[in-house]
């Protein structure tokens, strides 16, 4: 990612985000600051080869950018957790836990039932 700017004004994020979306530059835009300081939100495009085409697009809207891609489709994934990672690491923890659990049972019937080994 790399930064492009800064907004104070929701709306004009909100046009330019459009903008560079039907261009086919994916961007993401958090909260920098809270309403009580004054809002502002920065501008991120996703892609890097993307940034210089972004701030020519913003400066005159008719530019085509040479690196085209469906920034809807790219966004959603952004938004979209990937939880194979986690899925992964649930599975991993739960066998420790069962193979663990299985040679506490193995000690304890194999030497606490005869008195030792």
């Amino acid at each position: 990612m790399e930064f492009i700017c800064r907004f104070h004004h929701f709306e004009e994020l909100s046009r330019i985000r459009a903008l560079l979306r039907s261009k086919g530059i994916p961007t993401f835009s958090p909260a920098v600051e809270s309403h009580r300081m004054g809002a502002q939100w920065a501008l991120f495009v996703c892609i890097k080869e993307q940034a210089e085409d972004a701030r020519r697009i913003i400066r005159n809207p008719n530019h085509e950018p040479s690196l085209v891609v469906n920034a809807e489709e790219f966004e959603a994934t952004l938004e979209t957790p990937d939880h194979r990672l986690i899925a992964k690491w649930a599975t991993v923890t739960f066998l420790t836990v069962v193979a663990l659990f299985a040679g506490l049972m193995y000690v304890f019937f194999r030497w606490g039932q005869s008195g030792g080994p």
